[in-house]
């Protein structure tokens, strides 16, 4: 295990005791067969975010809330809001694509950079200390993505 990934575990272990890491050895990897402007992409975070007309992530869960929310691709700035207490929002206020960069994502499909964008993206939480059924949920939302013909999931964390 490197020093930096035990400086970090010793760091959480001191902040919150009972956290044990989930370490993937066998994460599969599906190799891009294609090129990038005959791809649809999907951006994945883990910023918090969702609608403003969904229900806000549980803070207040102390394993953290491994549920998820869809973004749909027709989303405008406005209507998504951050519920996440882990980290500073003065970036994502600011500027969104900080985070969840539909934006840039957008452009790349116009320029023909890529081909298009999903119908949907997802927000996940990060800060999780129960990590099954998030393990879970990312499976489902594999396999949702799979459905819709996404070809490159782009992951944002935070």
């Amino acid at each position: 295990m490197s020093d930096i990934l035990e400086n970090a575990k010793n760091y959480i272990r001191k902040k919150y005791p009972p956290f044990e890491f989930t370490v993937m050895h066998d994460t599969p990897i599906s190799p891009l067969t294609k090129p990038l402007n005959e791809c649809t992409l999907a951006l994945v975070t883990t910023g918090g975010l969702h609608l403003k007309t969904d229900k806000p992530f549980d803070t207040k869960f102390i394993e953290g809330d491994c549920s998820y929310r869809i973004i749909p691709n027709s989303v405008h700035h406005e209507d998504i809001m951050v519920t996440h207490e882990s980290y500073d929002h003065k970036f994502i206020n600011e500027d969104l694509n900080c985070v969840f960069p539909i934006d840039r994502m957008r452009e790349f499909a116009k320029e023909g950079k890529i081909k298009s964008l999903s119908e949907e993206h997802y927000s996940f939480m990060g800060h999780i200390y129960e990590t099954a059924p998030l393990l879970e949920n990312m499976k489902k939302v594999g396999e949702r993505l799979k459905g819709l013909g996404v070809d490159i999931a782009f992951l944002t964390p935070t």
